[in-house]
This record gives C-alpha cells, structure tokens and sequence, in this order.
C-alpha cells in the first residue's frame, strides 16, 4: 500500500459506486423500505365524562391487543360520525 491509502479506498469507492458492482457480490445487501406516510394531526383537549374516558381506555387496549386501530384513529373514526350524523362539511 501507498502512503497515500485514503485516496485509494476514495478512488476505489466512487468507481464502485459509478459501476454499481461491489467487491463481494454475495453479500446482503441493505434495502431501505418506504415508511407509510403518518397523517399529521392536531392536539385538541376534550373534557368528556369518565365513564366514557374509562369505556375509550378499554375499548383502545382491546383492539391493541387484536393488532386492530389504534386510539387516535378510533376518535377520528368517532368525530367523523358524528359529522355524518350532523351533516356538518369539513
């Protein structure tokens, strides 16, 4: 090796990159996957009873635990009833 072995490794590396073969071709390789996209969402303080905070609570754990939505979708799921049932527009 030369002195200068950093300016090698950077040689070979950007022609490897260019090529896009690699020095060991059985290696795995690393493949990025593609998150699905979170919607963005808005904190709104509701004050509701507790009875029914307790009835959401229970009704969250239980589809947690089916792999089912999660909290914040079950309330938009509820908000978006509601709509429906007042015929308001968003």
């Amino acid at each position: 090796m030369s002195n200068n072995w950093m300016e090698e490794e950077n040689t070979r590396a950007v022609e490897l990159a260019n090529t896009g073969k690699t020095t060991n071709s059985n290696a795995p390789r690393l493949v990025m996957s593609k998150k699905k996209a979170t919607l963005r969402r808005n904190v709104k303080s509701i004050y509701i009873q507790e009875s029914h905070a307790l009835a959401l609570d229970k009704l969250a754990f239980s589809q947690k635990l089916q792999k089912g939505k999660t909290a914040p979708e079950l309330i938009e799921e509820a908000i978006e009833l509601l709509i429906k049932k007042y015929k308001a527009e968003f």
